[in-house]
């Protein structure tokens, strides 16, 4: 009797393994014990946090790039390739002031057109939340100035500044891609140059115009680079035939600038040198304007027939522009 049991236990015991071997040839099975300190508490399994899947923790945030050609007509193009940038996100507050160290930073560069990609493999990684985007460039191969608590380094003349904010995005999802749409924060002057009567142009030998003197500050939750009022020694223009140009920071003076144009003319031998000021119109020079004044070149001085803010000039790295200005 005892002999038949034992044989019909050990049967039983077979079947019950060759059942449970067929199904982890589909399903994996668990056995959870309970914690008799905890009185069954949490799986371990570590996903009630979304430590597992840092997709719903963490959102890729990619970046492309335009810039505006005039802050009034808001037209823009891509930019350019090889220009270095600096993006960085704060946690959104409803003052928009900007206290602290961004949550996520880092350096930038234009790897085609439009497209920004981080320096040394450099990803913005960011958890779900509500953030306040900036960035800034120089619009060219140069670093962007460095900010402390919102505020930039001192800043310097024939630099093409550009800022951009986006604030209060809600980051929601595991990639998102911002656009950026940079303005421009200094201010240009371009000067068209034409002769007048008895007067026939050959060439631009060189000019020079009396920027502010530098050190004004940007200040990052605005873009606003503050005015300066003095102004700073004689700086070199770019030149494209006739066509001359400046960069510089922002103006608020009744003073008049000085240009200096040394010309060729006439197909005469020597040059000519004329020296003439250079008026802000209403005492401005804003940020983000380009500011277009027509030279008419005379026998002994130089007249201006106008005025007018126009599309922003672009220029090489030189501080040429790459196009004269067409009448």
């Amino acid at each position: 009797m005892d002999i038949k049991f034992r044989i019909t236990k050990y049967l039983a015991v077979s079947a019950l393994a060759m059942l449970l071997l067929g199904a982890c040839s589909k399903n994996n099975i668990y056995i959870n014990y309970p914690d008799e300190e905890n009185n069954g508490g949490s799986s371990g399994s570590g996903n009630d946090d979304n430590n597992g899947n840092p997709a719903k923790e963490n959102a890729l945030i990619t970046f492309s790039a335009s810039v505006e050609g005039r802050n009034i007509t808001r037209a823009m193009s891509p930019m350019g390739k090889g220009l270095q940038s600096w993006l960085c996100a704060y946690t959104a507050n409803t003052s928009n002031n900007i206290t602290g160290a961004p949550v996520a930073q880092g350096n930038y560069v234009t790897s085609s057109p439009g497209v920004l990609t981080g320096n040394l493999g450099y990803k913005m990684y960011l958890s779900n939340a509500i953030y306040s985007f900036y960035a800034v460039s120089c619009n060219s191969t140069s670093p962007a100035p460095t900010f402390t608590n919102g505020l930039s380094e001192p800043l310097s003349n024939g630099v093409d500044y550009l800022w951009w904010h986006a604030v209060h995005q809600d980051i929601a999802s595991s990639q998102v891609n911002i656009p950026i749409t940079y303005q421009h924060a200094a201010t240009q002057v371009v000067v068209a140059i034409a002769g007048g009567e008895n007067i026939t142009l050959n060439k631009i030998l060189s000019a020079t115009i009396t920027p502010p003197k530098p050190g004004a500050i940007m200040d990052l939750s605005t873009g606003i680079i503050t005015s300066e009022v003095s102004y700073d020694k004689a700086a070199d223009m770019g030149i494209n035939d006739f066509t001359v140009q400046y960069i510089m920071l922002p103006v608020k003076s009744s003073s008049p600038m000085t240009l200096t144009l040394e010309l060729m003319v006439n197909g005469e031998s020597f040059s000519r040198t004329y020296t003439t000021p250079l008026t802000p119109p209403n005492n401005l020079l804003s940020a983000g304007n380009s500011y277009l004044f027509r030279a008419v070149i005379n026998e002994n001085s130089i007249s201006f027939a106008n005025v007018s803010v126009k599309e922003w000039t672009e220029v090489d790295e030189s501080g040429n522009p790459l196009y004269p200005v067409q009448d």
